[in-house]
């Protein structure tokens, strides 16, 4: 892939431009990026696809989503759609950046995997961070292979079948990943959709349990076996996340963003804000300029 090509991909918040869905780069490649154009992958940006950190060589500190990961040699950090993020300045680690979208996944991953791997859409239950994740060399080489050889169309099912290992062997060691099987998980993730789609419109949980049609007690219930906050809390605290993404990886008006997260007047928002971070958005977004 050409430099254009990569910067355009992995900073226009687009999903991959060539191949099917899929791609694989080295990591060092990022080192490259900010002085070839005006894109900055040390500061925080945001994506609209799925990434795969995996690192062969060295350590560095990614951030994803305001929370700092070390990582070393034979680790491995999932980064979904939607998070920001932002690559160590360190020139002294090596590894890949594996990209691929949603709607790859959807035509090549059977749905009773997709089904299990729950960290895909709920990495804020699941901190998507695997130590010392032993085949990381194995399935890199595999994946070369692969994508190294002309196979038609066969390709990208061959491709998407060793990606669905290697994430199902992720999601084994994801803290909650036994929970998933639950029953009572499939209501949950109801909820959690209707929060991502509804956020705007309201933030009352009464509302939310009319719309799942099940007691407003059962539906905090539902929270604190997967997330340990009450539904109140995980609706603020979406909220508040889709705020700080916006506050550090757009130039959006503070006003535009209180509108945009719901809220008829910018001082409510304020208000909201600051009870939950201890810190104006105005201040937030300034103290994170200044770190990046």
């Amino acid at each position: 892939m050409e430099k254009d090509e990569f910067i355009h991909t992995l900073f226009e918040c687009d999903e991959p431009k060539k191949g099917f869905g899929f791609q694989l780069f080295k990591m060092e490649d990022v080192f490259t990026l900010k002085s070839s154009s005006n894109k900055n992958p040390f500061a925080s940006h945001r994506i609209n696809f799925f990434t795969l950190l995996l690192m062969t060589q060295g350590e560095m500190t990614h951030q994803v989503d305001f929370i700092k990961y070390d990582m070393v040699e034979g680790d491995c950090l999932f980064i979904s759609k939607e998070q920001i993020h932002k690559f160590d300045k360190s020139p002294t680690y090596k590894g890949y950046v594996l990209i691929f979208s949603e709607d790859f996944l959807l035509r090549h991953v059977s749905l009773s995997a997709f089904a299990k791997i729950s960290f895909l859409s709920n990495y804020h239950l699941n901190p998507s961070f695997f130590k010392d994740f032993g085949d990381i060399n194995l399935f890199i080489s595999l994946l070369k292979r692969e994508l190294s050889l002309e196979l038609g169309a066969m390709k990208e099912d061959i491709v998407a079948s060793i990606l669905t290992v290697f994430l199902l062997k992720a999601q084994l060691h994801t803290s909650h990943a036994l929970k998933s099987y639950f029953g009572n998980y499939g209501q949950f993730a109801k909820f959690q959709t209707l929060v991502a789609s509804k956020y705007k419109d309201t933030r009352l949980v009464k509302n939310y349990a009319a719309f799942l049609n099940i007691p407003l007690k059962q539906l905090n219930n539902l929270c604190r076996t997967f997330t340990e906050k009450t539904a109140k809390e995980y609706i603020s605290n979406y909220i508040i996340l889709e705020a700080k993404r916006c506050l550090v990886a757009t130039n959006i008006p503070i006003k535009q963003i209180a509108y945009d997260c719901g809220f008829n007047e910018a001082t409510n928002f304020l208000k909201f804000f600051k009870k939950i971070t201890g810190a104006t958005p105005s201040e937030f977004r300034e103290f994170r300029e200044i770190r990046s």
